[in-house]
């Protein structure tokens, strides 16, 4: 099964989710059509499954990059940790981007339940950083960042190569000078 979604990967990273076929992923696959229908009734079975494999992967990525043993670095450090490991990942799913359109207009379960992961995983670290926070803002907060990182990654997947380093400094200007007023407002936790 992971031979086949890699397959996929690859196909839909060339020729995009609408143009790729069970045929082409097949052959990708070194595989016949009937096996992949084994495993998969259909296209979207594959985008679906491809899809849960990316959510994995950028969970994984955002509890790497802000851990919540690391509430106490600075904001610049952070916001570094957390735009390389998402253009990291990015630059290693090269159908990325395909997939993730094809998820969130077809599998909204999956593309929510990511969300809600990040949501919940920034929310946590945010109320280990600021104790003091109200609660809401916290929450608020934390649903704001995943939305802005979330659009600078599709942003740095549509962008030519040539701009990609730009983009990053100007979003990490950004969350930077924006995290560093709740610094200034609710302090840094300590480190324990």
């Amino acid at each position: 099964m992971e031979q086949i979604l890699d397959a996929a990967e690859a196909v839909f990273a060339e020729h995009g989710v609408g143009a790729a076929t069970m045929q082409l992923i097949a052959e990708r696959a070194e595989s016949s059509v009937g096996s992949l229908y084994h495993f998969f009734p259909n296209k979207e079975a594959v985008v679906e499954a491809l899809g849960a494999r990316y959510a994995e992967m950028v969970k994984a990525t955002n509890q790497e990059a802000m851990p919540l043993t690391m509430v106490h670095l600075p904001t610049a450090a952070l916001f570094d940790r957390i735009l390389q490991g998402q253009l990291a990942m990015l630059e290693r799913t090269p159908a990325f981007e395909a997939v993730h359109d094809a998820v969130h207009r077809n599998c909204p379960a999956i593309y929510d339940a990511l969300n809600e992961a990040l949501v919940g995983h920034v929310g946590q670290f945010l109320a280990l950083r600021y104790p003091t926070m109200p609660a809401a803002q916290r929450a608020a907060s934390a649903m704001v960042s995943v939305a802005t990182v979330h659009s600078v990654v599709e942003l740095l997947g549509r962008v030519p190569a040539e701009y990609r380093a730009a983009v990053m400094q100007e979003a990490h200007a950004m969350l930077v000078r924006h995290y560093s007023g709740h610094d200034a407002q609710y302090g840094v936790a300590a480190v324990r």
